[in-house]
This record gives structure tokens, C-alpha cells and sequence, in this order.
């Protein structure tokens, strides 16, 4: 006989903690299309919006009026433009099964609503991506290039003589002297935001202001004050491009660009914005963002069904709003 019998691991049968797992869950902030452009709650499907001819409004035509004349006068011309709000849907069934028999910590209903949500998440992103940050969309657009740029280029800002800081003012006084406007926002990809980071140029601008606390705030609020913007988004999302099944393929869903843009925080008749997102909140109690939830029996496969649809498109409404930066970093 063993005196050290029952042995350890005898008296102790292994189960799952209730209290940690390993869920990559990309935290809600990573997608930057509920807030880089304006969103603007719509109640129909599809509908028209107004397009006020800018050359009309810009025009020098007051002129002095002779004593008893009929004072100088003009008209402004006007059109319309078509939105069309796509439904984009996911599902996950909970069967009766696996909520009977999982534990605690799975909590199935939990995690089908979370997955759910992040699927639509990244749609949204994605169509985001492909509608606003991407080349041959914006009137005003210049590449980056590793030394002597010429004509619509610019150096790298990962080389160590470029200056970003008054590319982005070239960028700003484009758009500017275009339309009356000037940028007021920008979209910048995780890697070249990184890069711009260790820019000597700006590093040489900015000295101080930083916190233990908070020193990623502080250091955005420092550069969009640099760069003399409101707001700086940085696309932190990623993407696993692989089916499943196959080996994961994860990277950032943005390429290494940036975008210097004008938009209001909320669109109106009286100002233009580069971008909107129309959502499409009269379908059937969708949020503002064109969201729901919902849950229904299956009874067919005794599940619950957790399904999430978001009804929404993105537009560019004023191209020459934008300027982008294709290509920033190598």
C-alpha cells in the first residue's frame, strides 16, 4: 500500500471556471462607422434628398443700386439625389439542449446576442471601408511615395524627412479653397497613426500635455489640435478573411491610408457633410443606427433564434469635401 494514497489529483474532478474564459470579443470602439460620419434616421426605405447647386451660392452678383432702379437679383438652381437603406441580418440558434446542459460561464443566450452583434459590426465596418476610405472616391487625393514626390504626391510618413502635419494643411487649404469649408475631421488607419506617432516632425511640434492616466486621449487631442481638427477616428478593426474551417487569417480591415474630411456631428439643410449614413429607424422599431435585436422560438429545431439586423447605406454626399491620403506609410 502507498501511504500517499489517494493521491492529489485524486480527490479533485476538473470542470470549467464560472469565472474566466477566452473570448475575443473586439471591444465596440474599434468600429469607427457609427461615429466618423453623421448619422441621419431616416423613416422610409428609400427617399430623395436635396442637392443646392454650391456655384449659385458662391457667386459675387450683389450690385449697387442707382436711386429708383430695381435692385441686382439671381436664383439658385436645385436637384435631387437617390438613398436606398439594405437590410444585412445574422443569426444564431440557442438550442434547448445546449442552454439545459452549459455552464454558467458559457451563458449561451449571452454569447449568441454578442456574436451576433459583432458580425453586424463588422459588415457595417466593412461596407464603411469600401464606401469612404479607399482610392477613386474623393475629388481631392494624392499618393504617398518613399522620396521626390511630384504633382498630386507626397512622402511617406513613415520616411524620416516627411512632415504630415503640413501635408494635412496643403490638404486642408484644397478643400478649403474649393468649397468655402474646411476640414474638420479625420479617418486614419491603426498603423499609420503609429507612424505618425514617431514622426519627427511632429514630435519636433509637440512637447508636453501628456498623462499617466490617459496618455492615447491626450495624444490624439494634441495632434487633431496640430493639425487644427475637431476629431481624429483611427480604424482599429480587424477581420479573419478565411472560411471557416480554414487557417485564420486576421488583419486590420482598413488599408495604410488616412482621410481629411468636413462633416458636421449631425447633418441639416444649412451645411454640407462629405458623408452620411442614412439608417432606416422606421423598420419595424429599429434604433437610431438602424439596429434590433430579436428573439424568437424555433420550435421546429427547439432552439431560440438570436437574429440582428441593421438596415442602413452610406453615401458620399459631397466628394469634394474629402481629401485623401492613399497609401500613407510603406
Amino acid at each position: 500500500m502507498t501511504l500517499s494514497n489517494p493521491l492529489a489529483g485524486d480527490l479533485h474532478v476538473n470542470t470549467p471556471l464560472t469565472n474566466f474564459g477566452q473570448k475575443y470579443l473586439q471591444d465596440a470602439s474599434a468600429f469607427v462607422a457609427g461615429s466618423a460620419m453623421p448619422n441621419l434616421p431616416v423613416q422610409k426605405q428609400s427617399d430623395l434628398y436635396w442637392i443646392f447647386d454650391r456655384s449659385d451660392w458662391y457667386r459675387d452678383e450683389a450690385k449697387e443700386r442707382a436711386d429708383g432702379t430695381e435692385s441686382a437679383g439671381s436664383g439658385y438652381n436645385v436637384s435631387t439625389s437617390p438613398y436606398y437603406a439594405k437590410v444585412y441580418a445574422h443569426h444564431k440558434d440557442v438550442t434547448d439542449r445546449q442552454r439545459a446542459n452549459a455552464d454558467a460561464a458559457v451563458a449561451p443566450d449571452n454569447s449568441a446576442t454578442s456574436f451576433v452583434m459583432r458580425k453586424l459590426l463588422i459588415r457595417r465596418e466593412a461596407l464603411f471601408i469600401s464606401k469612404f476610405f479607399g482610392t477613386g472616391l474623393w475629388t481631392n487625393e494624392v499618393t504617398g511615395v518613399a522620396s521626390g514626390p511630384s504633382g498630386a504626391q507626397f512622402l511617406r510618413w513613415d520616411v524620416s524627412t516627411s512632415d504630415p502635419v503640413n501635408d494635412v494643411r496643403l490638404g486642408t487649404e484644397v478643400v478649403q479653397g474649393k468649397t468655402g469649408y474646411r476640414p474638420n475631421k479625420m479617418l486614419i488607419q491603426r498603423q499609420v497613426w503609429n507612424r505618425l506617432l514617431e514622426n519627427d516632425s511632429i514630435l519636433a511640434r509637440i512637447s508636453g500635455g501628456s498623462t499617466v492616466g490617459q496618455p492615447a486621449i491626450v495624444q490624439r487631442q494634441l495632434i487633431a489640435a496640430l493639425f487644427e481638427l475637431d476629431a481624429i477616428y483611427i480604424l482599429d478593426a480587424v477581420v479573419n478573411s478565411a472560411n471557416e474551417g480554414a487557417t485564420e487569417s486576421t488583419a486590420f480591415m482598413a488599408g495604410k491610408h488616412a482621410l481629411l474630411y468636413y462633416a458636421p456631428d449631425s447633418v441639416s439643410v444649412e451645411e454640407p457633410t462629405a458623408g452620411v449614413t442614412f439608417s432606416w429607424t422606421g423598420f419595424m422599431g429599429a434604433t437610431p443606427n438602424g439596429m434590433r435585436i430579436k428573439r424568437f422560438r424555433m420550435e421546429n429545431i427547439e432552439s431560440d433564434r438570436i437574429e440582428g439586423q441593421m438596415a442602413f447605406v452610406q453615401q458620399i454626399i459631397g466628394a469634394e469635401l474629402g481629401y485623401f491620403f492613399l497609401s500613407a506609410i510603406s
